[in-house]
């Protein structure tokens, strides 16, 4: 009689199979892992940049409004409240326009300022019902701890974080007010015309971007209400 030889094949995985196959599925998460870390970080970035963009738009809004209600000394009934002081960081004046919401009403000195140490721009207004009340200046530096201080001192303020570099400058009554014949880089870094008000306020802004040169835009706020704001 034949005898019959019967052949056992193995059906598993060999060592070094499951060793190329763990291999290949670590990179495969650890290629997934890095593209949801770049997705995020692109999308954190983005909603922070889009975050700024808006808060910068409100400020230029509201810069343009306060400005073309701005108190001037000449054919006022509130003349003695008439301040306006400038310079390249920082300008305040007195107005009778504040952000929509605010329960307040009458006249309130604003203070526009950029902290470069910090990147940040400072809006801060207080209502003022004397002249005396002029003289009460916003400090000098402001910390995170200060603003509850403010506020019951009767200040409110609101911080743009993420501002790259800024800077203000104002242009006279006695120039033209064409955009063409000067630029707004060119005009005056400071105004301290004691009772007169600049026919326009230049303001250039460019926003914090990582990896980039932020580039520098300009705007251009006018004083006389029947000018509209514009942008160069």
């Amino acid at each position: 009689m034949r005898k019959k030889t019967i052949t056992k094949f193995s059906s598993g995985f060999t060592l070094l199979e499951l060793l190329i196959s763990v291999s290949l599925i670590a990179v495969l998460v650890l290629i997934l892992s890095m593209s949801v870390r770049t997705g995020l970080r692109a999308y954190s970035r983005g909603k922070e940049i889009n975050e700024r963009l808006i808060a910068v738009s409100a400020i230029e809004g509201l810069l343009g409004r306060q400005l073309r209600a701005v108190v001037r000394e000449d054919g006022s009934d509130f003349k003695d409240f008439s301040e306006f002081h400038g310079e390249e960081s920082e300008f305040s004046f007195v107005t009778t326009h504040v952000p929509l919401g605010s329960q307040a009403g009458g006249l309130f000195k604003v203070v526009y300022r950029f902290n470069e140490r910090g990147k940040e721009l400072i809006y801060a207004q207080k209502v003022i019902t004397r002249p005396e009340d002029l003289k009460e200046a916003l400090p000098d530096r402001i910390d995170p701890e200060d603003k509850e201080d403010l506020m019951e001192q009767g200040w409110g303020l609101s911080i743009v974080n993420g501002i790259d570099s800024l800077a203000f400058t104002y242009q006279g009554t006695s120039q033209s007010t064409s955009q063409d014949e000067s630029a707004p880089e060119d005009w005056q870094d400071d105004w301290n015309q004691k009772g007169k008000v600049p026919e326009a306020v230049a303001m250039s802004l460019a926003l914090s971007d990582d990896g980039e040169e932020p580039a520098t835009t300009w705007r251009i706020f006018y004083t006389n209400p029947f000018i509209l704001v514009s942008a160069k």
